[in-house]
């Protein structure tokens, strides 16, 4: 039984997987390449917005009746607490830990399986590179997913956090709305969505590492699958950590 990787094992892997994919990003205009991305986004994107959609609803009431609780009626503390916490925070954060529960574990596994099966040398011997066929639609898809998903995530949230205002405080969804705006920065919005296609790529980096680096066999899968959720969600915190202190730098 091998041992897992050492911690700097797995981060010159990830910056190894991260320079081929860079290297060979223009190969997202081949057809092939490019059906690839479409397909992988579908899975992690379209097949997500049902419990991103649910759970954006659900927070977005929960936290804005908890903060008038605790901070009063202050509707523009409220809308400040609003925008900084569920906008820029929670929504990315919350987006990203979906991705990471769905789309880790089915693209690890997925490429293990493939690899148990000797997929990858059967698309070696056809001179198929493996980086633009298996690693960067991927990579891809889960950059562009997520920013969209966070954005939804943000939309459906805000909209029930302005709800829950408005019924709160007996104020009109085009006034609470109105303030919302005035104090939303456009700037945090759009580092946001960056922060959310850069978290993206670093998931779908990690995920096909490990499932390329799967050993062959059923334990092996299983193995990757946890390594991969486990240093996915590690990346997540980091990134989120990392912004959290850029912005309280910058202001």
């Amino acid at each position: 039984m091998s041992s897992a990787p050492s911690a700097t094992t797995r981060l010159t892997g990830y910056t190894l997987l991260a320079w081929a994919a860079a290297r060979r990003w223009r190969s997202a205009r081949q057809p092939l390449v490019h059906h690839a991305f479409l397909h992988h986004a579908h899975d992690a994107g379209i097949t997500a917005l049902p419990v991103t959609g649910l759970l954006a609803a659900l927070l977005g009431a929960t936290l804005v009746t908890q903060l008038t609780a605790l901070a009063g009626t202050d509707s523009d503390l409220m809308q400040r607490l609003v925008f900084l916490g569920l906008f820029f925070e929670l929504a990315p954060l919350i987006t990203a830990l979906i991705v990471v529960s769905r789309s880790s574990a089915a693209i690890t596994s997925e490429l293990a399986v493939m690899r148990l099966h000797d997929d990858f040398t059967a698309l070696r011997q056809l001179r198929v590179p493996l980086v633009d066929y298996l690693f960067l639609p991927r990579i891809l898809a889960l950059a562009v997913v997520l920013p969209v998903l966070t954005l939804i995530f943000q939309v459906i949230a805000v909209g029930s956090g302005w709800l829950a205002v408005a019924l709160l405080q007996n104020l009109s969804l085009n006034e609470v709305a109105g303030r919302f705006l005035d104090l939303a920065d456009p700037l945090l919005m759009l580092a946001s969505l960056g922060k959310s296609a850069l978290t993206g790529a670093l998931i779908g980096l990690i995920a096909c590492y490990h499932g390329r680096a799967a050993v062959a066999s059923a334990e092996a899968i299983a193995k990757a699958t946890t390594q991969s959720i486990g240093n996915g969600l590690v990346a997540v915190f980091v990134i989120d950590g990392m912004s959290a202190l850029l912005i309280w730098f910058a202001q």
